[in-house]
């Protein structure tokens, strides 16, 4: 990837189940609903898309939150 392009990944807590976004290639993340410390680690989590814009990445968790109620 090229400078200044930064994809994300959209992803669910593994304790809560809460959806996040992060950036690809980040090591950790903060649930924001139960405050574990998530590994992002494709073999721990379940990636649940990816894409290119931060926007994009907030569209889609608010997406998936309205698919969870």
């Amino acid at each position: 990837m090229g400078p200044g392009l930064t994809s994300y990944i959209i992803f669910a807590c593994p304790k809560c189940g809460l959806i996040r976004y992060a950036k690809d290639g980040q090591k950790t993340a903060k649930c924001l609903g139960c405050n574990y410390q998530i590994q992002i680690d494709p073999q721990k989590i379940k990636i649940i898309a990816k894409v290119r814009d931060v926007r994009d990445a907030i569209e889609l968790v608010k997406v998936y939150k309205i698919k969870r109620k």
